[in-house]
C-alpha cells in the first residue's frame, strides 16, 4: 500500500495533467472564437501618379519627284528623277487652331542619279505648354509627259512609322514599281520588306536588311525583289529609325505611257476598312466581268489581302460618295496570304465610297483608270484610318480636287472647312453617310467638328487621275504609372 507521500506525488502529476488539458481546451476555444470574429484590417494603397508623355515634334516626308529606271542596261536598277514636284503644306496648333509655319528641309536622295529635286521634310515643333501634338498636312503633285512616263501623280507627305502596308503596284510586263523609303530620323533604319502576290508569299532575296541612313531616301526597284508579280502587297517594317514608305507605279501600253501614280500606305490590318472615295471614269457591267472580257488592268477593282492564317469572308459595300443612291453590296471569300483582285461591278461613272467588313483582319485599296483624248492614266485609292478630331488638308495643285468624307459615327457631323484664305464652309454629314466637297487647288483647310471621319482627296481631269488618303498622326507613347516610396 502506497504511503501518503506517494499518493501526493501521483495526485500532483494527475493535477498537472488535468491543468494541461484545461489549457489546451482554452487555446482551442480561443482559436475557434478567432475564426468566428472578423478582425479589423488596415489597408493602404501605395502612393502613385500617372505620367503622360509629352507630345513630340511632328514630321512629314514628301516623297519627291517622279523617278524612272535608267535606260543604260549596265545600270538597269539605278533611278533618275523626271521633272519636279510641287508641294503644298501647312500646320495649326491643335487646341487653338492657330496657324504654324512648318520648317522645311531636304532629305538626300542617294539613289537618284539626277538629284534635281530632293524629297522634302516638314517639321513642326510642339508649342510651349501644349499637351497634344500640332496638326500637320502636306501633299505634292506632278504631271509627267515624256516618252516613257506620263500622267498625274499626287501624294500625301507621310509620317515615318516602323510598320506599314502598301497595297498596289505591279511588276508585270510593261509596268514598273519603285519602292521609296525615306528616313527622317537621326537613327539608322534597318528595313525588311515582305512581298505577297497572287500566288502567295514571294521569295524576295535582298528584301531584308535594307539600310536607310538618317536623313536619306532609298529607291528600291520592286522588280528586283519580286519580278512578274501582277498584284503585289508589301509589308514594310523597320528597326532603329522609322521610315516613310510609298510606291511609285508607272506603265507603258504599247509604245505610249499608260499612267503613273505614287501609292501611299494603307490602313493597318483590321476587320473594318473604309475607302472614302473611288473615282470611276468608265462604267463596268457585270456581264463583261463574268465573261472575262473586261476584267483587266483598267477595270475598276479592289485588291484585298488577308495577312493571317484563316480565310476571310468579306462584305463589300459601295455607295455614292455624295450620299445619293442606294449602293450595292457583294460578299466574297478571300484566301489568306494571297493578293486577290475583286472587280467593282456593276458600277456606273461617278464617285463612290467603299466599306469592307470582314471576319478576319484585311488590308485593301482600289484601282481605277481613265482613257480619253487627253491621255491615259490610273489612280490608286487607299483605305485610311479614322480622324478623331480636327484635321488639316493641304491641297496640292491639280485638276478638280475633291474632298471625300465618310461619317461612321452614330450622330450627324456638323463640319466647318476653314481655308487659309477665304470664307469658311459649313457642311453636315449624316450618321453613316458620306459627302463630297470641292476644294481649291493650292489651298490649305482646317476641318473641325467631326468625331470619327474617314477622308480622301482625289483629282480628275482629261486623261489624268490621282488621289491621296488622309490619316491621323501616330499615337503617342502610353502613359506610365510611377509608385513612390
Amino acid at each position: 500500500m502506497p504511503d501518503k507521500s506517494q499518493l501526493a506525488r501521483i495526485g500532483g502529476r494527475a493535477g498537472r495533467g488535468v491543468l494541461g488539458l484545461v489549457g489546451i481546451a482554452v487555446v482551442v476555444a480561443t482559436l475557434g472564437a478567432a475564426t468566428l470574429v472578423t478582425l479589423p484590417t488596415v489597408e493602404r494603397n501605395p502612393q502613385s501618379s500617372e505620367i503622360a508623355p509629352l507630345p513630340s515634334e511632328q514630321q512629314r516626308v514628301c516623297p519627291g519627284p517622279l523617278l524612272t529606271l535608267a535606260e543604260d542596261s549596265t545600270k538597269a536598277q539605278s533611278a533618275s528623277s523626271v521633272g519636279a514636284a510641287s508641294a503644298v503644306y501647312g500646320a495649326v496648333e491643335a487646341s487653338s487652331l492657330e496657324q504654324i509655319r512648318p520648317q522645311v528641309t531636304e532629305i538626300s536622295a542617294v539613289d537618284d542619279s539626277n538629284s534635281r529635286q530632293p524629297p522634302l521634310l516638314l517639321t513642326v515643333p510642339v508649342q510651349d505648354g501644349a499637351t497634344v501634338p500640332p496638326l500637320v498636312a502636306g501633299s505634292q503633285s506632278q504631271v509627267a509627259a515624256t516618252d516613257t512616263i506620263g500622267g498625274l501623280a499626287v501624294a500625301a507627305c507621310a509620317e515615318a512609322v516602323s510598320d506599314s502596308w502598301i497595297v498596289g503596284g505591279s511588276t508585270d510586263i510593261g509596268r514598273t514599281s519603285l519602292l521609296l523609303l525615306g528616313n527622317p530620323t537621326s537613327v539608322l533604319a534597318t528595313v525588311n520588306v515582305t512581298v505577297y502576290g497572287e500566288t502567295g508569299l514571294v521569295d524576295a532575296p535582298g528584301a531584308s536588311g535594307i539600310l536607310v541612313q538618317p536623313g536619306e531616301q532609298r529607291v528600291i526597284s520592286l522588280a528586283g525583289l519580286a519580278p512578274n508579280v501582277k498584284s503585289p502587297v508589301l509589308h514594310v517594317s523597320s528597326r532603329g529609325g522609322q521610315v516613310a514608305a510609298s510606291l511609285e507605279q508607272s506603265s507603258i501600253r504599247g509604245i505610249e505611257p499608260g499612267g503613273v501614280e505614287i501609292i501611299g500606305t494603307t490602313a493597318t490590318p483590321a476587320t473594318n476598312q473604309i475607302i472614302a472615295g473611288v473615282r470611276v471614269t468608265a462604267a463596268v457591267s457585270e456581264e463583261t466581268v463574268t465573261t472575262g472580257e473586261g476584267f483587266n488592268a483598267d477595270t475598276a477593282s479592289i485588291r484585298v489581302f488577308v495577312p493571317g492564317d484563316a480565310a476571310a469572308t468579306v462584305q463589300i459595300g459601295v455607295t455614292s460618295a455624295d450620299g445619293s443612291g442606294s449602293g450595292t453590296s457583294t460578299q466574297v471569300d478571300v484566301e489568306p496570304g494571297i493578293a486577290t483582285e475583286i472587280p467593282l461591278a456593276p458600277l456606273a461613272v461617278g464617285s463612290f465610297s467603299v466599306q469592307l467588313r470582314s471576319d478576319e483582319p484585311i488590308v485593301a485599296a482600289a484601282r481605277t483608270a481613265t482613257d480619253s483624248t487627253g491621255g491615259k492614266d490610273f489612280g490608286w485609292f487607299s483605305a485610311s484610318a479614322p480622324l478623331k478630331g480636327p484635321f488639316v488638308v493641304a491641297v496640292a495643285d491639280g485638276p478638280s480636287p475633291t474632298l471625300h468624307l465618310v461619317n461612321s459615327g452614330a450622330a450627324d457631323a456638323s463640319l466647318t472647312l476653314t481655308p487659309a484664305a477665304g470664307t469658311p464652309v459649313d457642311l453636315t454629314v449624316g450618321a453613316g453617310a458620306s459627302a463630297t466637297v470641292p476644294l481649291q487647288s493650292g489651298e490649305r483647310y482646317v476641318v473641325s467638328g467631326g468625331s470619327e471621319l474617314w477622308a480622301l482627296v482625289d483629282y480628275s481631269g482629261d486623261g489624268v487621275l490621282s488621289s491621296f488618303a488622309l490619316n491621323p498622326p501616330g499615337p503617342l507613347a502610353s502613359s506610365i504609372r510611377v509608385y513612390t516610396h
